[in-house]
């Protein structure tokens, strides 16, 4: 039998409601024109309807509707980052990272040949003063931001820390580069850290989390519309960063009606009942997560070592990670791991993968 992987943190399948919604807005974007005139050439930043479609997505979290000549339309999140971390930091220049954070950031420093300065975290997030401290000390260009359903440790910005990590932002010229993928399945959050400093800040909302992983399209917010093409048009021809025309255009008409909606509430749904589950099954656990995130951060004893855990959840068909896997800096990571509540295909395979991290945890 194969290992059930938990290690990621996708949004559920939810096929009872995306399959008919899905095929309903391929069906009426093939309808209403030739598919031909549709993909027969690049549309780079999106065309005028998919631009406009990202402002209506952004505002799903921003606090007024962005321009359409400020949003990007793009193949995904990382495409995105791509794009920013080359242009922002570049060669050479440092960016500003939680020193626990997204693991492919390791690969993009290494690819763009600039440095990673890790913030020091508590509860909330970075620590302000920390942050302070190291403007001064590493002058760096951008932040590279994950202020809400923090991976891998949940952590949630409070309204007052954003405000304060923004004002630091603007007292040294660093530029926000926020991820906000994981805002949309929670309710009553704080709103963007952009929204604190919006003249600094790159805001990204991709659809990776919240209605498919592979659904491929991304909506960055420039802090103006001059930057658009500064950054991505003409454009770098030789990177992946333009979203195929059909996907853009499905993702649009989905998001026109009440299409993204209904998904994003059934991928809710669907987590909510998969982290019931959790809370069931783990009484007195030092365990951070909520009841719309997709992975749970789970400290263990100091006498059963994160990676050795892991190992022994592995050999028992179960993929999890360790925290060592999302750490920068020269710190020590914490003793903990981080699975996630939606790559097992469902729920039945999520309860088998929890029992065998909970006996995992228990022996």
């Amino acid at each position: 039998m194969n290992p059930i992987n938990m290690s990621g943190n996708l949004p559920p399948l939810v096929p009872h409601v995306f399959d008919d919604i899905y095929r309903a807005a391929i069906a009426q974007v093939l309808d209403e024109g030739s598919p031909n005139s549709l993909i027969g050439a690049h549309q780079f930043c999106g065309s005028e309807r998919d631009r406009t479609a990202g402002s209506r997505f952004a505002a799903l979290r921003l606090p007024e509707i962005p321009s359409e000549d400020r949003v990007v339309v793009a193949n995904g999140t990382q495409s995105i980052l791509s794009m920013l971390l080359h242009s922002l930091v570049g060669k050479g220049g440092c960016l500003a990272i939680e020193a626990l954070s997204y693991p492919t950031m390791r690969q993009f420093a290494d690819i763009f040949a600039f440095r990673l300065s890790a913030i020091p975290m508590d509860s909330e997030g970075i620590e302000p003063e920390a942050f302070e401290s190291m403007c001064r000390k590493d002058a760096p260009s951008a932040y590279y931001a994950l202020p809400t359903l923090q991976n891998p440790t949940t952590a949630i910005m409070s309204m007052e820390r954003r405000q304060a990590v923004a004002e630091i932002c603007r007292r040294y010229n660093v530029a926000i580069i926020e991820d906000d993928i994981y805002s949309l399945l929670p309710r009553d959050i704080p709103p963007p850290l952009s929204s604190f400093a919006p003249e600094l800040s790159w805001y990204i909302l991709g659809t990776a989390k919240s209605m498919a992983a592979a659904l491929k399209v991304a909506y960055l917010v420039a802090p103006k519309a001059k930057d658009v093409p500064k950054l991505f048009w003409p454009g770098v021809r030789a990177t992946y960063w333009m979203c195929a025309p059909i996907n853009a255009a499905v993702a649009s008409r989905l998001i026109e009606g009440d299409g993204a909606t209904c998904i994003i509430d059934a991928v809710r749904t669907e987590t909510r009942e998969r982290q019931a589950l959790i809370a069931a099954c783990f009484t007195g656990a030092d365990l951070r997560t909520m009841p719309e995130c997709l992975h749970v951060w789970l400290h263990l004893p100091e006498e059963r070592p994160a990676e050795k855990f892991v190992e022994l959840v592995g050999s028992l068909g179960v993929n999890i990670s360790p925290s060592a896997t999302y750490a920068f800096g020269n710190r020590t990571p914490p003793n903990a791991i981080r699975f996630g509540t939606g790559t097992a295909r469902d729920r039945a395979t999520f309860q088998r993968g929890l029992d065998t991290i909970i006996q995992a945890y228990n022996c």
